[in-house]
């Protein structure tokens, strides 16, 4: 693999981009957290943004003096919304019961066959399956890695990879019908 070298970057950039933190970092946070409703996160967004400046300094200087706040503000929304749709796709949602305390089962959403499953159960299922299977789910939904980027660590074709994932899904159903658990 080939690095791109970076030419370093300038003093005179580095203060400018420090001079842009402390005059907007409180109001751009506050614009984070309207999108995300969550302090830490919003926080996170903030330090994102303000790498993404300091990694690619020559786009934050070309843009006009006046129109920096727009600028600022457009990669905060744009950060904050890729955040939340990267958090809608790990959507996975503890069970809360009526007195509030929650249980030992996970509610995902987005599948229709896998709504309530006791995470026990699953680890024990997914102990189950062969090794490749296993490090395959667990690599795609929780660590939650796009078939893409799975290809290349194993360095095998996407559609390999799609297809073991299909069949290490099938295989994980019926195990857990075996078992009584779905």
């Amino acid at each position: 693999m080939k690095l791109r070298k970076r030419k370093p970057i300038g003093k005179r950039a580095v203060k400018y981009i420090e001079k842009l933190y402390a005059m907007y970092a409180k109001r751009l946070f506050f614009v984070a957290k309207s999108y995300v409703k969550d302090t830490e996160l919003a926080e996170d967004i903030l330090q994102t943004v303000f790498e993404r400046a300091l990694k690619y300094p020559d786009s934050i200087l070309k843009v006009p003096e006046e129109e920096i706040t727009y600028f600022l503000m457009a990669m905060i929304k744009n950060t904050a919304y890729a955040l939340l749709k990267k958090e809608k796709q790990n959507a996975h949602q503890a069970l809360t019961y009526d007195d509030g305390s929650e249980g030992d089962h996970i509610e995902d959403p987005n599948d229709d066959y896998i709504q309530l499953i006791d995470l026990q159960a699953l680890k024990e299922t997914l102990n189950k399956l062969p090794q490749q299977q296993k490090d395959l789910l667990i690599f795609r939904y929780v660590y939650g890695f796009k078939c893409k980027e799975i290809s290349d660590m194993f360095q095998v074709s996407e559609r390999s990879i799609k297809s073991r994932c299909s069949i290490a899904r099938k295989n994980l159903r019926s195990l857990l019908e075996k078992d009584g658990n779905v």
